[in-house]
């Protein structure tokens, strides 16, 4: 049995400093006519509160304590003045009945006037500032549908700052953070519209990037088409402008060379007196050949003779000259004055200038320029 001068504790939550409390009383003990024995059981970082037989209560804040212990003592509280956090959920109401807010509450809380809670007679701290932070806020979310978590969050803070702060009638000081959100089906059902969204969303974009891919390879096909079709006319104009220059030879094709390449100009002067000069010598062979071809009437040499003698001037550009051996014919040659005299006819193996129609050479084909081609 307890003696009047040592008492146990009456209340002894055997907390140290890593405790998670919700209530800040350690522990509560009597004291007998003659006091505690010994030296004061508590420790350094916690207050002491005294009551006395008349319900006063005297408060000893960390570091101080009571030199001695006063007969009109009758018990003392020793309570923890730490700073103790709670996390923790709690729904809240929303417009409609069927669903309701998530809310999630965090707490950091400490005594502050440690008399003050000792009377309030509170045993549970965070239950005390949940009811009256849900006090708060339960009418304010009422106005809310559960879509408008947001706005609602808004408003509770609002109206939470503007009250009286939290557990300040027991003494506590108190620091406070709520995050509203739906609840959880109705935020997998938002999730799987959204969901739907997103997929819809990604076809429409698949189809039409689709679309437009098509149309440019479509595009691409219709230019590269073009571009094939410009380079076959290219190439006809080329074959026909080189066709027409090849058959007219001499002159025109190294006209053609020359202009493209000025600096073989020795050399197509060169291959085109040795041209004349052979051609020259082809007509002289046959104007020979031609003159001494027996087995002929001489009236049937008449009309050669004279086509010839042409021939002769054209070529060496002067009369011709009283050496020339002719065959001997049975009728006298035609005199050379009337010959001359005589309207000159065409050479037979080249035509003569002034029955060549005027013959601009034209300009070769450019490439074609479209840059169609993709």
């Amino acid at each position: 049995m307890d003696s009047s001068l040592h008492r146990s504790a009456d209340w002894d939550q055997h907390a140290d400093r890593h405790t998670a409390l919700i209530d800040p009383v350690v522990t509560v003990r009597q004291i007998g006519r003659l006091g505690l024995p010994g030296r004061t059981p508590t420790r350094i970082d916690h207050a002491l509160v005294y009551t006395t037989a008349r319900g006063g209560h005297e408060v000893f804040l960390p570091p101080l304590r009571p030199r001695r212990l006063r007969r009109r003592y009758t018990a003392v509280y020793e309570v923890d003045m730490g700073v103790h956090l709670v996390r923790t959920r709690l729904a809240l109401p929303s417009d409609d009945d069927a669903h309701e807010f998530d809310a999630a509450i965090e707490f950091d809380w400490q005594v502050t006037d440690p008399g003050r809670f000792v009377r309030s007679g509170h045993r549970d701290v965070p239950r005390l500032l949940l009811g009256e932070l849900e006090r708060s806020a339960r009418h304010i979310t009422r106005r809310f549908p559960i879509a408008h978590s947001a706005a609602a969050e808004a408003e509770v803070l609002t109206a939470v700052r503007q009250a009286k702060p939290l557990g300040e009638d027991a003494g506590l000081s108190t620091t406070w953070s709520v995050r509203l959100r739906r609840d959880d089906d109705n935020i997998a059902h938002a999730r799987r519209l959204q969901a739907i969204e997103h997929a819809s969303a990604e076809e429409i974009r698949a189809h039409r990037c689709g679309s437009r891919a098509d149309e440019e390879k479509a595009e691409r096909h219709r230019a590269q088409q073009v571009q094939r079709l410009e380079l076959l006319e290219y190439d006809a104009k080329r074959i026909a402008f080189y066709q027409e220059y090849l058959t007219r030879g001499g002159v025109d094709a190294w006209a053609m060379h020359l202009a493209q390449h000025p600096e073989d100009s020795t050399t197509a002067l060169n291959a085109l007196r040795d041209e004349r000069r052979e051609r020259a010598q082809a007509q002289m062979n046959l104007i020979k050949e031609l003159l001494t071809k027996a087995g002929t009437e001489p009236f049937e040499l008449e009309g050669p003779r004279r086509l010839a003698i042409e021939a002769i001037i054209d070529v060496l550009g002067q009369h011709v000259p009283a050496s020339v051996d002719t065959p001997k014919a049975t009728t006298a040659a035609p005199d050379a004055e009337a010959v001359r005299t005589q309207p000159a006819s065409a050479d037979p193996t080249r035509p003569r200038s002034e029955h060549l129609p005027a013959w601009p050479p034209p300009m070769a084909p450019s490439a074609p320029t479209t840059g169609h081609a993709r």
